[in-house]
């Protein structure tokens, strides 16, 4: 009984030692999304923006339909500022997004304002990652 246990015991310890998911290069895959996420929104491309995006979500048609009505509505630039990690692990990591979003409605208003937004996402193969969820944490309008 002793030997089995014993033998069970290395045996989790070596396959828990095996774990390829490396944390820096989650956060580097994430922040290249990210990145490509607001460069896709910069060019107003609706199907980039939306292939970044996990047909799983709740969000996918409301973020569809809110991404549409921006591209017809208004010409935004995004600067971001700041990305920090709420949460890291090999499923599931989730980012604040600090960033100003400005720019002109189409009767070439001036807009601008201070914006938090918090993505998650999860893994949906080796360094690949989808958009589960977006969210406006803070507004500063």
């Amino acid at each position: 009984m002793k030997k089995l246990l014993l033998f069970l015991l290395c045996t989790v310890v070596t396959l828990s030692g095996c774990s390829t998911f490396n944390e820096e290069t989650a956060k580097k895959n994430v922040e290249q999304e990210i990145n490509n996420f607001y460069n896709n929104l910069l060019m107003e491309d609706i199907d980039a923006v939306m292939k970044q995006v996990s047909t799983d979500s709740e969000q996918y048609y409301n973020l569809y339909d809110n991404y549409r009505d921006i591209f017809q509505k208004y010409n935004y630039s995004y600067q971001l500022k700041e990305i920090s990690y709420d949460q890291v692990s090999k499923d599931i990591v989730v980012a604040s997004v600090s960033l100003t979003v400005s720019g002109v409605n189409r009767d070439q208003e001036y807009d601008s304002y201070d914006v938090v937004q918090t993505f998650t996402f999860k893994s949906v193969s080796d360094k690949k990652w989808k958009i589960t969820a977006i969210d406006d944490k803070y507004d500063f309008k």
